[in-house]
């Protein structure tokens, strides 16, 4: 059961970088127009979830401070993936950010939770990096000032998946998954806000070039809130070292077919060979 759960968080985590692609074409992609989208994504992921939880609000101190600690990396990430792509390196960008999700969650399973480590799961581990590798391959050198950038980019992506697998197993007091995913919302709400007030804005906050914009971060707050929340009960069971390699190797293989579906989008001969080696080393994890 865990494994669909999984399986059906990575589809819908592909649909949804279909949905934020179709909001970037339509309203821009400057740091100003992100910010913008994560706020209004969280708050309308805030009420969602308020809504399914039955508009009850449970409490935990615990849960406040690790969904903080999320969207403050997601927050970090997010800024510092805009000054990256400013530079004309979006590959590198999805290489760090993907990668940092799956590596660094997996040390820590191994480090912290105890949890086994085969000669299986390490080659599926290797296959997907490399798929990852060859799914952004690019021939554009890359400045040192990029590459730090970068690293930091590979840290607070696998600290947002520690986080998430942390708040999971603790047992402490904590709140339900869908009520966790309601508070990254209204935190990420929060955070994108603050940091909102300080740029400088060409328009109000909260307008759009286009209307359909608004249906975007609605349909896309019911996308990533549904796939977060399947990933946080599948992280209640299964290790954090099948988990997010998992995650990744099914994203790069469904956004390669939602990719092709809604943008016509034909896959190079590289990304073909990416989707193969994802497919066989998540096939290890099982």
């Amino acid at each position: 059961m865990n494994y669909i759960l999984v399986l059906s968080s990575t589809i819908l985590l592909a649909f949804n970088f279909a949905v934020s692609k179709r909001y970037q074409l339509s309203e821009g992609a400057c740091m100003e127009t992100g910010l913008r989208f994560n706020m209004l994504l969280g708050i309308t992921t805030a009420v969602i979830f308020f809504a399914l939880s039955g508009f009850y609000v449970e409490f935990s101190w615990f849960s406040l401070v690790m969904a903080l600690g999320m969207s403050s990396c997601a927050a970090a990430y997010t800024v510092l993936g805009f000054a990256v792509m400013k530079e004309g390196n979006m590959t590198v960008y999805t290489l760090f950010l993907m990668s940092g999700g799956m590596i660094l969650p997996y040390i820590y399973g191994v480090v912290c939770l105890n949890e086994q480590l085969t000669v299986l799961r390490v080659l599926g581990l290797l296959l997907i990096f490399a798929a990852v590798v060859l799914t952004n391959k690019s021939d554009r050198p890359v400045s040192k000032k990029v590459l730090l950038l970068c690293f930091a980019i590979f840290i607070f992506n696998g600290f947002v998946s520690i986080f998430s697998k942390a708040h999971q197993v603790s047992l402490r007091y904590k709140v339900d998954s869908i009520a966790f995913v309601m508070y990254t919302g209204f935190v990420k709400f929060i955070l994108s806000f603050v940091v909102l007030l300080f740029c400088k804005k060409e328009r109000k906050i909260f307008s759009f070039s286009q209307k359909s914009s608004l249906l975007l971060v609605v349909g896309s707050a019911f996308l990533s809130g549904l796939s977060y929340a399947f990933q946080l009960i599948g992280a209640k069971e299964l290790p954090a070292t099948v988990l997010y390699p998992m995650v990744t190797g099914g994203a790069v293989i469904f956004s390669a077919i939602s990719g092709r579906v809604f943008f016509k989008e034909k896959p190079t001969k590289a990304q073909l060979i990416s989707i193969v080696l994802c497919f066989i080393g998540t096939l290890l994890f099982l």
